[in-house]
């Protein structure tokens, strides 16, 4: 076991986490593509630069790493891997038909001439910036140009124009930054229906902007000293090259880090591999300074809230495993070993069950997901046959969300079915066709597996898989003459006692409806489950 951490990065979040964790005693190694690193790292840090990942073995705080450097394998075991990478900014120049040239330039150009305050030429000039009319911008770029505007009034006594379409103000500050320009003199033209029309005088030339007012419908022309231009902020260049090495889920963008609750904040897929800055999102300063901070956290917090104990994680018996590898494609942690016959590493599964759910050969197994656990479970708790009919309702629930919304609407005091009986899953990914027999097995007359929402399962496809799954048992027993109607699958939050109660009261409506399950089977036709 190391403690050593691996920053991957070569600039100022990455300078900026190796600071704040040095601060802590922590023992860290700082590896960039480049040759060199852009800006100097505290001592106490191995530095390797001209390296770049080859692959990663291992898991939480064994994380074994090869990399190339000069054509030469050099390998390090550390405990996490923080990625922190800079993300690429490209000027939209060619999406305005623009030429670079002195009178036109780029965001990153006025921001870096900025902060040198010898640019007397700034002066008393009039600055047109183009933001979001070409492609959606984002609330960076406008609070840079918001903040740009700012500089050059009360600095350099200049004009300001900002033409846009969406304001992106809704980020922390953002309003009333935006009421501090208004107020110093800048003026906000915001086109909907049409769009300014920009012609550049030859390829070097100053620009004229010419456009229709969409309140007065008047024409107006703008000749700008210097026109700026907005920037498409994109993840960084190595970023496909890591998610496929360190295994990791990325957003619809390329971004490090999927659009999921549960990795809110620095937190990826995999346990113990981090990822902060701009490459997980497009990021103002400050969100950067925090994302450091909770690294922080998520490094240094205690142990015994790091570790599960080993008996609830997957468990394979290589007796039975046929070396399919199904689970170790379908694992949302990267937790198989591939190998003649698959192993599981404690350190990296999440208990989701989704390996034991696809796997044909039941070599899988998790505690408390066992097909004799479930039977039992069910067994015990099937209500007593009335003489009035009461549907026995069975609905499989994900602890992280309709689990919690079932307590919420028991506290609330909402009604619920008399025959309904829960049963907590670690997700609902892990609720395999078995389960749902062997509930129909157990006399109940519906089955309901409720899942997390799209994109908010912890196990990331966890309740697709569990969609599928009811499909496709729905189908088998359509086409076996019984009612597909006695399954059904919903997502729900963990707030949402309300639904809670509208959902399995609705269900049981139908269960009604159908009457008693007509579905039997004997117990000793299901003893291949066991």
């Amino acid at each position: 076991m190391t403690e050593k951490t691996l920053v991957i990065g070569n600039g100022p979040q990455a300078r900026c986490i190796a600071e704040e964790l040095l601060a802590k005693d922590a023992d860290l190694i700082v590896a960039s593509e480049e040759n060199a690193f852009v800006l100097p790292f505290p001592e106490k840090t191995e530095i390797l630069t001209g390296v770049k990942i080859r692959s990663c073995e291992g898991s939480v705080g064994n994380f074994n790493l090869t990399l190339d450097k000069d054509g030469e394998k050099v390998s390090r075991i550390v405990e996490n891997v923080i990625i922190a990478e800079e993300a690429v900014r490209k000027p939209n120049f060619s999406l305005y038909g623009l030429t670079p040239c002195a009178n036109v330039i780029s965001l990153s150009q006025l921001k870096e001439s900025l902060s040198d305050d010898s640019r007397p030429f700034f002066k008393n000039k009039k600055f047109v910036f183009l933001t979001g009319l070409a492609k959606e911008s984002n609330a960076v770029i406008l609070e840079e140009i918001m903040r740009a505007s700012l500089k050059l009034q009360s600095e350099f006594h200049a004009k300001t124009y900002i033409l846009t379409k969406n304001l992106k103000v809704a980020g922390h500050g953002l309003e009333l930054l935006y009421r501090r320009t208004k107020e110093a003199g800048a003026v906000y033209i915001k086109f909907t229906e049409s769009q300014p029309e920009i012609h550049q005088q030859e390829d070097d030339g100053p620009v004229i902007l010419t456009f229709t007012d969409d309140i007065t419908g008047e024409q107006f022309r703008l000749t700008p000293d210097i026109t700026v231009a907005d920037e498409t902020i994109s993840p960084p260049e190595n970023t496909s090259d890591l998610a496929a090495i360190f295994g990791l889920d990325t957003d619809p963008h390329g971004f490090l880090q999927s659009d999921n609750v549960h990795r809110i904040s620095v937190l990826t897929n995999r346990k113990g591999i981090m990822v902060a800055g701009p490459s997980r999102d497009i990021q103002s300063p400050g969100e950067e300074i925090t994302d450091t901070g909770n690294l922080a956290l998520s490094i240094f917090k205690p142990s015994d809230e790091r570790e599960t104990a080993s008996a609830y994680k997957a468990q394979i018996n290589p007796r039975l495993c046929s070396g399919c590898l199904t689970c170790y494609s379908v694992c949302p942690y990267n937790a198989i070993l591939p190998d003649t016959t698959a192993s599981v590493m404690p350190d990296a599964c999440e208990q989701c069950g989704v390996c034991a759910a696809v796997c044909l050969s039941r070599a899988i197994t998790i505690k408390g997901l066992t097909y004799i656990e479930i039977s039992d479970h069910i067994e015990k708790n099937t209500p007593q046959k009335k003489e009035t009919f009461t549907p026995f309702l069975l609905a499989f629930c994900c602890k992280r969300s309709a689990a919690r919304a079932h307590e919420l609407a028991s506290c609330m005091g909402h009604k619920l079915p008399p025959g309904l009986k829960i049963i907590e899953v670690p997700c609902a990914g892990g609720v395999s066709h078995y389960h749902i027999f062997l509930a129909l097995r157990n006399n109940a007359d519906g089955v309901l597996v409720l899942t997390c929402h799209e994109g908010n399962c912890h196990s990331e496809r966890g309740n697709l898989y569990a969609h599928e799954q009811l499909n496709m048992i729905g189908s088998f027993l359509e086409i076996a003459g019984f009612e597909k109607e006695r399954l059904l699958i919903k997502p729900l939050a963990s707030n949402m006692s309300k639904e809670f109660a509208e959902i399995t009261n609705t269900f049981e409506k139908k269960i009604l409806d159908l009457g008693p399950s007509r579905f039997k089977m004997k117990k000793q036709d299901f003893s291949f489950l066991t």
